[in-house]
């Protein structure tokens, strides 16, 4: 029988039994390694201070080097590895040629030069490719392995976890309730994230235009030397949600250009006192002051003649000279409770229970120090008590639920 070439072979395939797509998982198999690879390179570029080159003396660094190279001429990967590359921008540098080694270094180049008269050559046949010297996968650069293995590497299914239907929905929807209503209301603020967000359990963020809530973090590990990773649930306010990682989550925020992360953390004290270990950054205090005029329409209602204001220094700082200040009634005031805020912006705290203590001002009148009239505006006859319920219900995302009675001087739900 005749030995049929590969051509005739390929040319003669009446039931496509050889036209094979290739599968999906190419792609993110194609991604773990990349990743891999560039940790190797980037743990180097940290330790010694530069990038590993090809033609090192060294194998460990040539191998370094070649891989490097391979990621500087690959495309695909550059994009896949740019959030990982912001650091460092080692692969957003202009493609270096072999001489930029250093001197005596050897062209890494192996296409020989042509004249004219060599210039056009036959097309190689697909016996000539397969003895090719490419496809030699003897080379270190093929060897993925070490990469693959274990429980706690980076595998196809941790790079892109699928998001799910969330079964206890119910639990989080006052959450996202609450998130979005204080977006409304500017209580809580946008920013653009720049880089790889810091991400930490309570926190909220725009992406994809949903709202994303993280719910838990599980225990961090060391993915590679000095980078840590952890498996994380998140909660869209679709009612979806993922349990992906949470360098994985950091690489999707940075992304997607709209994403934005949300201000204050949604759980632990949005009020206190305890300060130890706050979950976002302190931006102010709620304050409340009792006065110490004499005038007999203030004292005679001390008990219950209360200010409510906000400021993003300090209280002491604010009452100084509240003597001479016709804000504080012209007289000495007394600090009788604190609250502090975290991540909320202190101005829409103010209006917020400003507004919703407004059928309780005091709208007292005092004449000023050069006999002008003044009605200080953010007096009110509320017991302290109510004032603590009310920072509590706003803590909670319920205060919206309630109303003040002046007249019975309680909370009440609303109608």
């Amino acid at each position: 029988m005749t030995k049929r070439a590969l051509d005739d072979i390929f040319s003669n395939d009446p039931l496509g039994l050889l036209d094979v797509s290739p599968g999906k998982g190419c792609k993110q198999s194609s991604e773990s390694i990349y990743v891999g690879m560039y940790e190797e390179i980037r743990s180097f570029v940290k330790e010694h201070g530069r990038e590993p080159r090809a033609t090192a003396p060294g194998i460990a660094e040539a191998q370094l080097g070649t891989r490097l190279e391979q990621l500087m001429h690959n495309e695909e990967a550059k994009r896949i590895l740019g959030p990982f590359d912001v650091e460092l921008g080692i692969l957003s540098q202009p493609e270096k040629t072999a001489a930029s080694d250093g001197p005596g270094s050897k062209s890494t180049s192996n296409v020989p030069s042509m004249d004219k008269s060599t210039a056009k050559q036959e097309e190689p046949t697909w016996d000539d490719i397969l003895s090719s010297e490419l496809l030699n996968d003897d080379d270190p650069i093929f060897n993925v392995s070490e990469r693959l293995k274990g429980t706690k590497s980076q595998s196809t299914n941790e790079y892109q976890a699928r998001r799910t239907p969330c079964s206890d929905f119910d639990v989080f929807k006052r959450i996202f309730e609450s998130i979005q209503r204080d977006l409304d209301t500017g209580i809580r603020k946008t920013s653009k994230i720049e880089g790889i967000a810091e991400i930490s359990k309570g926190q909220a963020f725009i992406v994809g235009g949903l709202i994303a809530y993280v719910a838990d973090i599980g225990e961090k590990y060391e993915h590679r030397k000095g980078h840590h990773n952890a498996r994380i649930r998140v909660i869209f306010s679709n009612g979806m949600e993922s349990d992906l990682l949470l360098r994985s989550f950091g690489a999707s925020l940075y992304k997607d250009k709209a994403a934005r992360a949300i201000s204050g953390a949604v759980e632990g004290p949005l009020f206190g006192q305890n300060l130890e270990a706050p979950r976002a950054e302190k931006t102010g205090i709620v304050y409340v002051l009792k006065s110490n005029s004499e005038l007999p329409q203030i004292k005679n209602k001390r008990d219950i003649l209360h200010k409510i204001g906000v400021t993003a220094g300090t209280t002491k700082t604010r009452i100084t000279n509240a003597a001479k200040d016709p804000t504080y009634l012209l007289a000495d005031v007394e600090v009788v409770a604190e609250f502090t805020l975290y991540g909320l912006n202190p101005k829409a705290v103010e209006r917020l229970l400003h507004t919703f203590f407004d059928g309780a001002r005091a709208g007292i009148e005092i004449k000023g120090r050069f006999g002008q009239a003044v009605k200080p505006r953010e007096w009110f006859f509320i017991p302290l008590t109510v004032i603590g319920e009310a920072l509590s219900l706003l803590e909670q995302g319920k205060l919206q639920d309630y109303q003040y009675d002046a007249h019975a001087a309680q909370l009440v739900l609303s109608n």
